[in-house]
């Protein structure tokens, strides 16, 4: 039986030493942080849509428990009374 020959890592990945911690830092700059976010709508890298719309994904979404109670307390008001003003014009 003849021996398997080791295996090689494909051409495609890095077989180099790990990087360090200041490499690591400067690859995964935070942009959704605050301070890089307010700095770049200052220097107008990003326009206040683009810095609200990083802003809110830093937000936590809603629990299912409290969409589905707030989905159960909805209340259809306005447009049923929108819908009998159409009605009245026809």
């Amino acid at each position: 039986m003849s021996k398997p020959k080791p295996k090689k890592a494909p051409p495609y990945l890095y077989d180099g030493p790990p990087p360090s911690e200041q490499e690591k830092e400067e690859e995964t700059e935070d942009i959704y942080d605050t301070g890089v976010r307010e700095q770049m709508l200052d220097d107008d890298e990003v326009t206040a849509a683009e810095a609200g719309f990083m802003e809110g994904r830093e937000q936590e979404p809603p629990s299912k428990k409290e969409t589905r109670k707030n989905a159960v307390s909805h209340d259809d008001q306005i447009s049923v009374e929108l819908a009998k003003e159409d009605a009245e014009d026809d």
